[in-house]
């Protein structure tokens, strides 16, 4: 029987600035993926289309030239560091999309051995506050599920999603242990207590964990945090680049749904139609 109590996933979670040469940021998910494996991390998290960065002034010929299908370039050397240090890696990109100068906002995470095992492309995008990324990204539709790594099932949803209750509740419902929110968050007023406010609520409202990477630097505000299921900020980067550890505990999370069943006590039979 196993002892839930030692069953732990540790995970390293990022807080990088993405450069607009892809080069250098190959050599930081190196780098860091190296910290994470030294320090007994299973997997390492990137922020949101860490692959490279772009200004608003970039255009879309420019984005689309520098985009990349999975079987590129990157993609191919994030393959080789996650074979190379046997740990599995989370990282956002621009992956192409043939005749269209627009391109997914896409997530993949492999295994500890160079697969990949779970690709995920944004659905909601960040049209609000000014700033428009419909007219750049794609919008996908593809489903919110789950995948298992070393026993553990985990969900993905990316940055401005994390303002979408419904999908966080769809990846616990489908049983997610923890919820990862690769990100680059803009700055703005009151900005940063809505990122606080919102990673703790998604965290407690389906008694998970929450582990988001964000870019810094930039135009983008940090903030890389690890929540508990009950909505508990256990670990949070300050303002610079660096790397922090969070460990999911199945145990923990039983306790939690123990003293708060909420996650159990739903009545979607009276939600319908919403």
């Amino acid at each position: 029987m196993v002892n839930l109590q030692e069953k732990t996933l540790k995970i390293g979670l990022t807080q990088l600035i993405s450069s607009k040469n892809k080069e250098e940021n190959i050599l930081k998910i190196e780098k860091y993926s190296k910290k994470a494996k030294n320090n007994g991390a299973d997997m390492v998290i990137f922020p949101e289309v860490f692959m490279v960065y772009f200004s608003s002034e970039d255009s879309l010929e420019k984005r689309a030239k520098e985009a990349e299908s999975l079987e590129g370039n990157f993609v191919k050397n994030i393959l080789k560091i996650s074979k190379q240090y046997n740990l599995s890696i989370t990282v956002g990109m621009y992956e192409s999309i043939e005749n269209n100068l627009k391109t997914y906002n896409t997530t993949i995470t492999t295994d500890d051995n160079g697969n990949i095992i779970n690709i995920y492309r944004k659905t909601h995008l960040y049209d609000a506050f000014n700033f428009k990324e419909s007219e750049f990204f794609l919008e996908s539709n593809n489903p919110y599920n789950v995948f298992e790594f070393n026993g553990f099932k985990i969900g993905i949803m990316v940055c401005y999603e994390i303002r979408f209750p419904e999908i966080a509740r769809i990846l616990a419902l489908k049983g997610a242990d923890v919820i990862l929110v690769p990100s680059a968050w803009f700055k703005g007023y009151n900005k940063e207590e809505q990122w606080l406010t919102l990673i703790k609520a998604r965290a407690l409202e389906n008694t998970v964990y929450l582990g988001s990477s964000n870019q810094i630097g930039n135009v983008f505000t940090g903030i890389t945090s690890f929540v508990d299921p009950l909505g508990i900020i256990i670990q949070r980067m300050n303002e610079n680049e660096g790397i922090i550890f969070g460990e999911v505990n199945k145990e923990r999370i039983y306790e939690v749904r123990k003293i708060l069943p909420s996650l159990y006590q739903r009545k979607p039979e009276l939600y319908k139609g919403i």
